[in-house]
């Protein structure tokens, strides 16, 4: 069986944030093999107003599973740590975001799920998980480096490192 790296961008704005990306990152591993992980940045909402920040990460993993059954796993993560369905058309808090960024070498562009994820070069924290996992080698999915995404982004709400006490 072939597998895949793949980029999962990992995101929680609700509960006990560090003990949620923790419990992700222990779920994730039944996906596949964990190559890589960034460091753990905290973030504005994204699209929404909202008082609670977000702690966001991402992780480079060897999997192989398809795209389809890995999107299948990760939202049974979702739903398994408590997030519910979102039954409004925006963005809203939630206890675990799980997407995927990149699947090396495919493209996908169906309702459910869209690779690369598309608003990966709109979002900061994405780029800056990014830039961690790969510093500034050039990212072929995405035919550029993540510092010079970064220097054509817009998004200009606030990314910080998180200083885990």
């Amino acid at each position: 069986m072939k597998e895949h790296e793949v980029v999962i961008s990992l995101g929680t704005n609700l509960g006990d944030k560090l003990k949620n990306l923790k419990n992700a990152l222990s779920n994730i591993k039944g996906c596949g093999r964990i190559l890589n992980k960034s460091r753990i940045f905290c973030s504005d909402p994204w699209g929404y107003d909202s008082e609670n920040e977000f702690l966001n990460m991402g992780l480079v993993i060897k999997t192989s599973l398809e795209p389809m059954q890995l999107l299948k796993k990760l939202k049974s993560i979702e739903k398994k740590m408590g997030r519910t369905t979102n039954v409004m058309p925006s963005y809203q808090d939630r206890i675990i975001d799980l997407d995927i960024l990149i699947y090396s070498g495919f493209t996908v562009d169906v309702e459910e799920l869209s690779i690369p994820h598309p608003k990966i070069k709109k979002r900061k924290f994405s780029l800056l998980i990014l830039k961690d996992l790969f510093d500034n080698e050039y990212i072929s999915d995405l035919n550029d480096s993540a510092e010079k995404m970064l220097l054509k982004c817009c998004d200009e709400s606030k990314v910080v490192l998180f200083n885990e006490k």
